[in-house]
């Protein structure tokens, strides 16, 4: 990925193709282990127990809060229609808020979504935090990278979706 003016905010790109979508959340471990607050957001996928994907949580962070922010219907999944729950996306919103707030180390957040794109969803707190200047790593879809760039000013960094360039961007952000 091309590097962009450095900034305490970075656009972890991945694509269909990105082979380790749990790079985020590893980094993020990473960090609490060496006693970094990282605050935030990730996704993770649910299954049935025979293993058909069932919805989608966000998970907090810092506290291990879920929200089931996904869980289709049949009548979603046969009428290939939105099943995202925006009330529950609304009520993840307050630990962002709160690691703005509280001026937490670092904010990862998944992802730069469709409601995001738009300016909705966690649009509010994602600029919050940039504004703030509270470090955030943020998962983009490929596909959304030009709106990102838009939104953002084409200011911040843009990294490959691995924990490499992770832990390199987070040694720049630590050094300044």
């Amino acid at each position: 990925m091309t590097e962009q003016e450095t900034g305490p905010f970075a656009a972890a790109v991945y694509s269909r193709q990105t082979v380790d979508r749990e790079a985020l959340a590893e980094f993020a471990e990473e960090l609490k282990g060496q006693n970094v607050r990282v605050g935030g957001l990730l996704q993770e996928v649910m299954f049935d127990g025979v293993g058909r994907k069932i919805g989608i949580d966000i998970v907090e962070v810092d506290t291990g809060l879920r929200f089931p922010i996904n869980r289709p219907t049949k009548e979603n999944i046969e009428g290939h229609s939105c099943s995202l729950n925006s009330e529950k996306l609304a009520d993840s919103t307050e630990a962002l808020r709160r690691a703005v707030r509280e001026k937490f180390d670092l904010i990862v957040l998944e992802k730069f979504g469709e409601q995001e794109q738009k300016g909705q969803g966690l649009f509010d707190e994602i600029f919050a935090a940039i504004s703030e200047e509270v470090p955030l790593l943020i998962a983009v879809p490929e596909p959304a990278l030009e709106i990102w760039r838009q939104q953002t000013g084409d200011l911040g960094q843009t990294l490959d979706f691995d924990l490499d360039a992770f832990r390199g961007w987070w040694a720049g952000v630590r050094a300044t």
